[in-house]
């Protein structure tokens, strides 16, 4: 006679921090974490509970969607906590703490107090980016008729907020991006007087990041900010100093450098001008058959400007991986700005090149993208340096590298425990002792039942970490990670086969 399958149950309550009141008619939705397109989904009750019967044993990711926003289990960063069910297992007894979202409102009047729509409204945050602190471009959005703009479901942190536009009135004459050297920078004597433009604004007022005032965000917070956009006559651009083809033209696209360096793209429709300031101008040809990046170049605009393409500085990261083997499909090399965050991938061709044509000058992290059992053994650089993982890129730098890369990327799996008990929601850390081949730390967050699975490291001595709460530690940060390093446990990787770690869990200091 034939046993049935034992079944099991998720079960618990959501509620709402910080007083954990019952979040009523929340979304539950929980999929297997090896299929996680397969969800089923139920509403909570009266008292926040929920419940799904008849399930086999598996891991399972859970989910809240309430109110527009949707949040993971014990949820930190892009990290989670699943739901161990099976026998022995306690799953029936979950509660689900919502984060209680933060908001920024605000609105975007012009000089007369009337609202600007379609004011760009541009949001960054300071916050950890693979554990450091790092500010960039969080998103953007664009006023309504009203000049209202909304950013709702915010986690904790740091806030920069921007604002531009185009006067609705404006009559800007000369397109900015058709120019040629056949076409004269417009005499401003001629200029109507609705010739303007709004200049970028942060708030509150200034004019450049350095001034901008940042918002401190705790959880549940609501912050209200208004910008005032005043018209100026606007500056119009040209350009030069390049070989016209048939059929070619060049095309300019103009950018403000906003906190951390991240380039905020100036809108320039056909008839727009710009308001006087700094800006990086970025410089192409475009033809019927080709295109060529020409490069950047940092620009004063305090009246109408012809821009130099031949002083155009381009800034190229180019090279080969070299493969023993047949190269994976959508292989290619991504690189990280370590001020920012900004990333760029380049896909190889099928001989193993690749072409960066215009990158900003910085430091970055240096990875291979889409190749899962592959690393890079050993990095060769002309033009640039490469140090403990970190491509430095000068500005006007031309950057050949040449990457060996191999197979051997590993894996570590084990249990987070505190004596006996495992613990869930640990953040789990594996750093390594030379930093050859790279800064990337391999990171997990512990499941119901302790586990966790660190992949894609390469074979080396490392010292593995984990601590009970990982919220806002910046763990890139040597000065930080310090203390717990000492609490680690080393390891000498690849493990056996089958080989699975217990690590003892530290406090948050």
């Amino acid at each position: 006679m034939c046993q049935p399958a034992a079944s099991f149950k998720i079960a618990g309550r959501v509620v709402r921090g910080p007083d954990n009141r019952p979040a009523k008619r929340a979304r539950v939705i929980i999929a297997t974490v090896d299929h996680a397109d397969r969800q089923i989904s139920c509403l909570t009750g009266d008292k926040g509970e929920f419940s799904f019967a008849g399930l086999p044993p598996a891991k399972y990711t859970l989910q809240v969607n309430d109110h527009g926003g949707s949040q993971l289990f014990l949820q930190t960063d892009e990290f989670s906590t699943a739901i161990a069910v099976g026998p022995d297992l306690d799953s029936e007894h979950i509660v689900f703490p919502l984060d209680a979202p933060a908001r920024i409102t605000g609105s975007v009047l012009d000089e007369e107090g009337d609202p600007v729509a379609g004011a760009a409204v541009y949001l960054f945050v300071r916050s950890l980016l693979r554990g450091l602190v790092q500010t960039q471009l969080s998103t953007e959005a664009s006023t309504g008729v009203d000049g209202d703009f909304h950013f709702t479901h915010l986690t904790p942190g740091t806030y920069y907020v921007a604002a531009t536009g185009h006067p609705w009135y404006a009559q800007n004459f000369q397109p900015m991006h058709r120019m040629h050297p056949d076409q004269p920078v417009p005499r401003s004597e001629s200029r109507s007087e609705l010739d303007l433009a709004y200049p970028l604004v942060y708030y509150d007022g200034g004019s450049t990041p350095e001034a901008a005032t940042p918002l401190k965000l705790e959880e549940g917070a609501n912050a209200e900010v208004h910008f005032t956009l005043r018209a100026v006559p606007a500056v119009h651009i040209a350009a030069d100093g390049f070989q016209k083809q048939e059929g070619q033209q060049p095309i300019l696209q103009l950018f403000h450098t906003g906190p951390g360096g991240t380039l905020i793209s100036v809108a320039s429709g056909p008839d727009s001008g710009v308001a006087p300031g700094t800006y990086v101008v970025s410089s192409s040809l475009i033809g019927q058959n080709q295109s060529s990046t020409l490069g950047s170049q940092l620009v004063s605009l305090t009246a109408d400007s012809t821009v130099h393409l031949d002083e155009a500085v381009r800034t190229s990261v180019k090279g080969k991986v070299i493969l023993d083997g047949d190269m994976p499909p959508s292989m290619g090399i991504w690189l990280a700005n370590l001020s920012n965050g900004n990333q760029v991938t380049s896909l190889l061709t099928h001989d193993g090149t690749f072409d960066i044509s215009d990158i900003p000058p910085g430091r970055y992290a240096l990875l291979l993208a889409n190749a899962s059992d592959l690393y890079m053994q050993s990095v060769k650089v002309k033009g640039g340096v490469y140090r403990n993982g970190e491509l430095l890129v000068a500005k006007g730098a031309e950057i050949q590298l040449t990457i060996t890369a191999v197979k051997g990327v590993t894996q570590v799996n084990g249990r987070v425990v505190n004596g006996t008990t495992p613990i869930a929601g640990a953040m789990v850390l594996l750093f390594p002792h030379d930093p050859s081949h790279g800064n990337y730390i391999p990171r997990d967050q512990s499941d119901s039942d302790g586990t966790f699975t660190l992949s894609w490291a390469l074979p080396g001595r490392y010292t593995l970490v984990a601590i009970d709460n990982g919220r806002g530690l910046a763990y890139g940060d040597p000065a930080v990670i310090a203390p717990y390093l000492q609490g680690g446990q080393v390891l000498d990787l690849p493990l056996a086969k089958d080989a699975r770690v217990e690590i003892e869990v530290q406090s948050r200091r």
